[in-house]
């Protein structure tokens, strides 16, 4: 009977062993093909992001493209995209290269800049554009007896200072051309082609008056308490900050206005500041507003609230720039000091970097995170905190620089332009 009983319990263990020779918890055989398939379904299916993953990276991307959409709504239209084709294909061309001989010699420091690695620049009979190899890109003659030029992407505004004439242009064609109804003050132009005027008006300080592409007026504010000294428009022309000065209890002050065109409600000055007046204002790339005056560069931010000054501290301001959310400025303690100081200003009104230049900086300018000055005839390059970034001679004739890179400086002389190496 217990020799049966060992029999039939062999029997049962040769027959579990015949059908699954694994012991309890043991993974099946690496040689058993079900065993390898079901084994890589699981794994498939443990490795397989969730499907909520994918809808959100759709959707992720569709808001990107919508956004991008919108904010460059006006650049997509069919005719800015047409005149995008066509000034592109206006720059392919090739020049004779630098030097550049210029038939007028009278050109103001504060008409020659760079934009898009191309040099714009007006003289007292012309307004005209090169490209990197000295190519023209265009020339339109004017009449105006002191011209002030302002450019933003293809868009040239420039306006007789104190007259009343002005031009819009592009490399195409010249946009608008017409007079305003007072002397002009000041004037600023955005990338959309939206510009605007500052003027003298009667029984007011003056006068803002923004123009849509067109020429067509779209907001009018006139000015009761201060007079309007410098305008900037936001990127997409829809705000304006303006700076202002007047008199408070017998001493002088400046302000800034800071407008938005949806409003027609009357404005107050945002921020003021004492003993000051404010020569240019620029929006920053958040959105705020740098001033830049003769004895301090004011910061404000987006909602127009006054937040840093740099004060010069007796540093006498003889040249400056304001670009891409910072202000660089030229500063010496005395007229005709020994030298001089080249300093960065951050969107907040704090000092980032500052070096030091032998002799008075006459001109200056700044490309990505380099700043460069003009002084005694060098061009002086150097980060934005200050440390070297090169330099190279410009010559005694040498009136103004104007950075297309990081390494290239456009020289202004008497009567030619030439393209330098910064090393």
């Amino acid at each position: 009977m217990q020799i049966n009983s060992q029999r039939n319990r062999l029997r049962r263990i040769r027959a579990h062993s015949s059908s699954d020779s694994r012991l309890p918890g043991e993974l099946p055989p690496i040689g058993s093909q079900k065993s390898q398939k079901s084994w890589r379904k699981t794994v498939q299916r443990s490795q397989k992001p969730p499907r909520g993953i994918y809808t959100a990276i759709i959707i992720l991307l569709i808001c990107a493209v919508v956004m991008a959409v919108w904010v460059n709504r006006e650049s997509l239209k069919p005719e800015n995209i047409s005149e995008w084709m066509q000034t592109e294909m206006l720059g392919l061309g090739t020049g004779n290269g630098y030097p550049l001989h210029l038939s007028s010699e009278n050109i103001m420091p504060r008409n020659f800049m760079s934009a898009g690695k191309n040099i714009f620049l007006t003289s007292d009979t012309a307004i005209e554009a090169y490209n990197g190899s000295a190519k023209q890109l265009f020339s339109k003659k004017h009449s105006f007896s002191d011209p002030v030029m302002n450019v933003s992407g293809n868009r040239v505004l420039v306006y007789n200072l104190g007259g009343t004439g002005y031009r819009l242009e592009n490399q195409l064609k010249t946009l608008v051309s017409d007079s305003a109804d007072g002397k002009l003050l000041g004037g600023a132009v955005c990338s959309n082609g939206r510009y605007a005027l500052l003027t003298q008006q009667d029984g007011y300080c003056g006068k803002l008056t923004v123009y849509l592409q067109n020429g067509q007026t779209a907001y009018e504010y006139s000015f009761s308490e201060y007079y309007p000294t410098a305008v900037a428009l936001n990127d997409s022309g829809t705000q304006a900050a303006v700076t202002a000065v007047g008199t408070s209890g017998g001493e002088m002050v400046s302000v800034v206005y800071k407008l938005d065109f949806n409003s027609s409600s009357l404005v107050k000055p945002t921020a003021s500041y004492s003993d000051t007046v404010f020569l240019d204002v620029a929006y920053t790339d958040t959105g705020g507003i740098l001033a830049v005056g003769d004895k301090q560069t004011a910061a404000m931010d987006a909602s127009g609230k006054a937040l840093h000054a740099y004060h010069y501290d007796g540093g006498e301001l003889s040249a400056w720039n304001l670009s891409s959310g910072m202000a660089v400025l030229g500063l010496s303690k005395f007229h005709n000091a020994a030298n001089s100081s080249l300093t960065a200003i951050n969107l907040n009104g704090n000092l980032i970097g500052s070096a030091q230049v032998d002799g008075t900086i006459s001109s200056v300018s700044r490309f990505g995170n380099k700043m460069a000055a003009l002084s005694e005839g060098t061009v002086h390059a150097f980060t934005d905190a200050g440390q070297p970034a090169g330099s190279c001679s410009a010559g005694s004739n040498a009136r103004a620089i104007a950075l297309r890179s990081g390494n290239e400086a456009f020289v202004l002389e008497v009567s030619e332009i030439k393209l330098e190496k910064l090393e």
